[in-house]
Formats: C-alpha cells, sequence, structure tokens
C-alpha cells in the first residue's frame, strides 16, 4: 500500500452481489497504517444492525430474522440511525482481535518494518497479539539480534527496536512467516 493515498474498501454481499464501501485514506507512515483504518472503519462503514428491526407494525419494515436475505442487504442502504453505531463496530473490530487464528494471521501479517525496527498493531493485548509477540522476541533471539522493545506513545504499536536496515527488518519478518 502507498501512503497518502485513497483506497476504496468494499465487500460483496453474497445475496445481491452489491458491493458496500467506503473510501480510506492512508496515513503517512506504517505505524499509524492499522489505527488509522480502524478509524475509517469506524466512522465511514455502515452496517445494519440487526436489533433496529425489531416491529411488525404495517408501517415498518419487518423484522430482521423476517427479512430475506435480500432484503437484509438492501438493509445496507437504510438510514444512518439504523446501522451499528462507532461503538459497535469497534467492538467488533476488538471481538476479532480476540479470536483464536488472530496469533497466526498477526504473525503473517500484523508485523511491519520500520526505520527503528519492527512494529505490531496492540491497541488490544489480546493473547493472540502476546502470542505473536513473544513469536517475534524469539525469533529474533534464535537468529542473534539484539533488540529492546517500548510502545509507541499512544499505545497503539508495540516496537522490537532492532537498528539495522528497514530492508533487514523486512526480511526478519519475511523469515518468521
Amino acid at each position: 500500500m502507498q501512503f497518502e493515498k485513497e483506497y476504496v474498501i468494499f465487500r460483496i454481499l453474497p445475496a445481491t452481489n452489491r458491493s458496500v464501501s467506503f473510501i480510506w485514506k492512508t496515513p503517512k507512515s506504517d505505524e499509524k497504517m492499522l489505527r488509522s483504518f480502524i478509524t475509517a472503519f469506524t466512522s465511514k462503514y455502515r452496517e445494519p444492525n440487526p436489533a433496529n428491526y425489531t416491529t411488525c407494525s404495517p408501517y415498518f419494515s419487518p423484522s430482521w430474522d423476517e427479512m430475506t436475505a435480500e432484503k437484509q442487504e438492501f438493509a445496507y442502504m437504510h438510514h444512518s440511525s439504523n446501522m451499528y453505531s462507532k461503538e459497535k463496530l469497534l467492538k467488533q473490530v476488538e471481538d476479532n482481535f480476540s479470536k483464536d487464528g488472530i496469533a497466526s494471521g498477526l504473525m503473517k501479517y500484523g508485523f511491519y518494518n520500520t526505520e527503528y525496527g519492527i512494529g505490531i498493531f496492540c491497541f488490544w493485548m489480546t493473547a493472540g497479539v502476546q502470542t505473536a509477540i513473544k513469536a517475534m522476541a524469539t525469533h529474533l533471539e534464535n537468529i542473534s539480534i539484539p533488540y529492546t522493545n517500548e510502545f509507541s506513545d499512544a499505545r497503539w504499536v508495540y516496537r522490537f527496536k532492532l537498528g539495522l536496515t528497514k530492508e533487514s527488518h523486512l526480511s526478519i519478518i519475511n523469515q518468521l512467516n
């Protein structure tokens, strides 16, 4: 991905093949990439909240469970008051970081190289994030690379400070995979 470039983030809904999307402008640095994406996701993504479709009155939509899959997907186009709130979308992201398979995904895609070393997003310090951090620490020890650790100022990123070249940092990440 390129810095400071706009990307259309979308998904295709399975029943109607319609796409739902939002535009995300990437930040100026790697360290802010995931934070920027989560902020854009919770601010711009719209997903219907089934709890807002509970009435069966003839003047309103049927309840969520009574809608066909197509009607549920058309709910993506309804008024924003029927969508999940920012807080609930953020909770969805947090819940995904708590899933069992997150550690392997983070070991493959969660680390990124920087001028100082290697970083990993750790806003939610779940067991999976801790497992990925331990795997990187073990990897660095196994290949005899000294490092120090620190959190970013906002504590969104956990850093492995290595003092090698950015290309060397990328090579180390690729060896972990």
